[in-house]
Formats: structure tokens, C-alpha cells, sequence
């Protein structure tokens, strides 16, 4: 069959599967065995094998298991709840502090887990029933807990930066690195965006009464501000060594996820049974992970070897449009497959068949792969298949339905898309701080 028919039974067969509930892996997997045995016959079962012994031997990919230890060891030890109190009492007494301050708290723990489950879960489970009780406008409240947790997409140790470093073939440094200044630039679009309309209708967030803040001591804020200290050690000696040159990121995530239980045992609440349900939980997402990348290598090899990324490459390019809005359109794609799709597949789809076309149109792979983290931020809050709507659902007071989960999410959503086109057109905001450390 001509690539384009393949194409469609491809994606279709695809997506059918993945509509019918079929564990996203699997449906990527089996289609490529399928299509790949029907196309090529047994010979294919051991070219793809090929592909999954050459992945299964990317060094990068063997930090992710410790990021994800560091990050589940944090959500035992406790750490969220330093942060939150520390921010409690230095933005309560602002209309809307609690949810700026929740932002400010997501962004902390973000930098420490490189995943937004830990950020959501914790202030899901402390920070929302805090912002309830002091009259919050529910929807901001959650609002800002999971635009705040999906920050851990972007902002280093980022797990999917991680993924698209080794598919790219960019440094892991600067791939971290390029996350910074767009993570901040989200963080300031958050918090302005809490702070206006809170100005305008003080009744969506008002401020700690007078009585709460005279219970406040100087005892209290210094003991806060102490219990941030650990946290933020942590933060510097993982990205310390990784930007130093001391150690290459699996060896610096094993630094993170070493300084997380250390944390957890200054702290004497690092329990042996919350050790353990942290390497389970572990294993778990790190399994998720790599059945996801290795069936994605799978489908795209099928792909690639029925001439499909080269169809593609035509289609964009032969649009005869300019290259910005060949650009648009590949993150308009992007888009619309983190509705429907795990971020990691489709990191592993898009990267070889777009990232040619990025480079043959003249853009930083660097940029881009800034541009599609901060794309793949948005689908952790996209319905229906947005990650961190379910987080917070799992530990959202009763009352709290999926439809106001979903009716959260459409203004941080666009602020995380007005970050995006910011980005498009001010491209050094990805690129400037990566190349100037490394001097590239």
C-alpha cells in the first residue's frame, strides 16, 4: 500500500484503540507489530527488536527512574508541607495571596520532582481546602493548583525534557536550561492573571482576616521560613552539579533522589512503609514511561520504513506557506494529540517525523523543543484525558465534581498558550539563558 493509505490505517487503528480504553502502549505497540508483520512479514518482528535493544541502551533515559523516586519520596516526606506554610503566611494577608502563593509553592516542587503529580497531589491535599475555607472562588482555587502542578513539565529537572534530549540528541543541560525563563514567564502570567481579578472582584480570592494574621508570630515565619531551606538546598545540588559539569544527569538524579531521603529521614517522617510505596510508585511510572517510549519507537520505525515521515515532510513543506506557519500548524498537531494522548507517545511519535522538518526550515531544535514541552504543559489540563484533572480529583474535598475540574481549566489554558505564542515570537526566551551558560 502507498504511505498515505498507511497513514490512515496507522493512526486510525490508533486512535480506534485508544478510544476504545486499550492502554495507550499497548495500542501503540500492537499496531506497529501488526502493520509491520503485514507490510514486511516476520522480517519486521526483528527489525523492530533492533530498534527497542537501541533504545533500551540510551544512557538518558536511566535518569528518569531516579527522578521519579526523588519526586515520589518527596510527596512522603512531607516537604509540601514547609512550602505551604511558609507561603501561607507571607501571601495571605494579599487578596488572592493563597493562590499566588500556591503557584509559588507548585513552582518549588516542580523544580525538585520534574513531574506535576507531586505539586497537584500536595497542594491539591493542603492548599485547596485552605483557599474553600477562607471563601475562594472554587475555580480559581483548583485553577491554580493544576496550571501550578503542570509547571513541573517544564521547569528542570523536567522528565520530559529528559525524553526529547535523547531523541534529540541536544544536551540535557541546556534542554533543562530552556525551561527557566519560560517556566517563569508562566509562573508571572499565573499570578498576574490571580492578582487582577482578585483586585477587580475581591469576593474570587480576599485576603487573610485580621484575626488570622495577628495569630501569626515572628516564631511562626521564622520556623517557615527555615523548613524552606532543605528544599531548596536540594534544588541546587541537583541542577549544581548537572550545570557544573560535575556529573551527567542519571548520576545527578541519583543526587536528587539521594538528597530526597536523606531529607525525609532529617525530618523523622520518612517512614519505612512510605519508602516502600515510594519504589513501588516508582516502578510503576518508570515502567509506564519506557513501555510508552519503546512501543512509540516501534510505531514510528513502522512508520518512517512505509516512507510515512517523508509524506509528512512534503505535506508541511509543500504547503508552500511560510516556515512560522508550518511551525503552527506542527503545534497545532501537537495540541490537539495531547487531548487524546500521553505526552511521553507523543514525544516519541512527533520528534522524529517533525524534528527534520524544524531543522530543514531553519529553526533551533533547542526552540523547538522548548515550544513543544510548554505545548505538551497545556494537555495535563486539557479534558478530558488532562492527567492533572484526575490528580486533583483523587483528593479534592466531596462536592468537587470532574465538571468543575473541567470548568477550571479554560483561562490557564490560554495563559499557557499566550505563553506559548510569546515564545514564538521572542524565541531567546528559550535559547538565550542555554547559550549563554554553555557558551554555544
Amino acid at each position: 500500500m502507498e504511505a498515505g493509505t498507511l497513514t490512515v490505517l496507522l493512526f486510525g487503528s490508533l486512535f480506534f484503540l485508544i478510544f476504545l480504553g486499550v492502554p495507550l502502549a499497548f495500542a501503540i505497540g500492537s499496531v506497529a507489530i501488526v502493520v509491520g508483520f503485514f507490510e514486511w512479514g516476520p522480517m519486521a518482528l526483528h527489525l523492530l527488536s533492533g530498534h527497542v535493544k537501541s533504545a533500551i541502551f540510551n544512557y538518558t533515559l536511566v535518569s528518569i527512574p531516579f527522578f521519579m523516586l526523588m519526586a515520589n519520596v518527596l510527596g512522603k516526606a512531607g516537604i509540601a508541607n514547609d512550602l505551604y506554610a511558609a507561603i501561607h503566611m507571607l501571601f495571605g494577608p494579599l487578596r488572592g495571596g493563597l493562590a499566588v502563593g500556591t503557584i509559588l509553592a507548585c513552582t518549588l516542587i516542580a523544580a525538585m520532582s520534574g513531574v506535576s503529580a507531586v505539586g497537584v497531589l500536595a497542594m491539591g491535599t493542603l492548599a485547596l481546602p485552605a483557599m474553600l475555607a477562607r471563601g475562594y472562588d472554587k475555580h480559581m482555587a483548583m485553577g491554580t493548583i493544576l496550571a501550578g502542578g503542570a509547571l513541573g513539565q517544564l521547569i528542570p529537572p523536567s522528565v520530559l525534557g529528559i525524553v526529547y534530549s535523547g531523541l534529540a540528541n541536544v544536551s540535557i543541560g541546556q534542554v533543562f536550561l530552556s525551561g527557566v525563563m519560560p517556566g517563569l514567564l508562566l509562573v508571572g502570567l499565573f499570578c498576574v492573571y490571580v492578582l487582577v481579578r482578585c483586585c477587580l472582584n475581591p469576593e474570587v480570592g480576599p485576603a487573610l482576616s485580621l484575626e488570622e494574621r495577628s495569630k501569626i508570630t515572628a516564631q511562626d515565619r521564622w520556623r517557615a521560613a527555615i523548613g524552606v531551606i532543605p528544599p531548596i538546598l536540594l534544588v541546587l545540588a541537583v541542577l549544581g552539579v548537572l550545570f557544573l559539569g560535575i556529573a551527567g544527569p542519571t548520576e545527578a538524579a541519583a543526587v536528587g533522589a539521594a538528597g530526597a531521603i536523606l531529607i525525609g529521614l532529617l525530618r523523622r517522617n520518612l517512614r519505612w512503609a512510605d519508602m516502600t510505596e515510594a519504589l513501588r510508585e516508582t516502578l510503576k511510572s518508570t515502567s509506564m514511561v519506557l513501555w510508552i517510549a519503546l512501543s512509540s519507537l516501534m510505531f514510528v520505525s513502522v512508520y518512517t520504513g512505509i516512507g510515512g515521515d517523508k509524506l509528512v515532510r512534503s505535506l508541511l513543506v509543500g504547503l508552500d506557506l511560510g516556515p512560522g506557519l508550518v511551525m503552527g500548524i506542527m503545534m497545532v498537531i501537537i495540541f490537539v494529540l495531547g487531548t487524546i494522548m500521553d505526552p511521553v507517545g507523543i514525544i516519541f511519535l512527533t520528534t522524529p517525523i517533525f524534528l527534520p522538518i524544524v531543522v530543514a526550515l531553519g529553526f533551533d531544535p533547542l526552540w523547538y523543543g522548548g515550544m513543544l514541552i510548554i505545548n505538551l504543559e497545556m494537555s495535563y489540563l486539557t479534558p478530558p484525558f488532562g492527567y492533572n484533572l484526575f490528580y486533583l480529583k483523587s483528593v479534592a474535598p466531596p462536592g468537587i465534581t470532574m465538571g468543575d475540574l473541567y470548568r477550571s481549566t479554560p483561562e490557564f489554558v490560554a495563559l499557557q498558550a499566550l505563553g506559548l505564542v510569546i515564545c514564538a515570537v521572542f524565541p531567546s526566551i528559550i535559547t538565550w539563558l542555554p547559550r549563554h551558560v554553555f557558551g554555544t
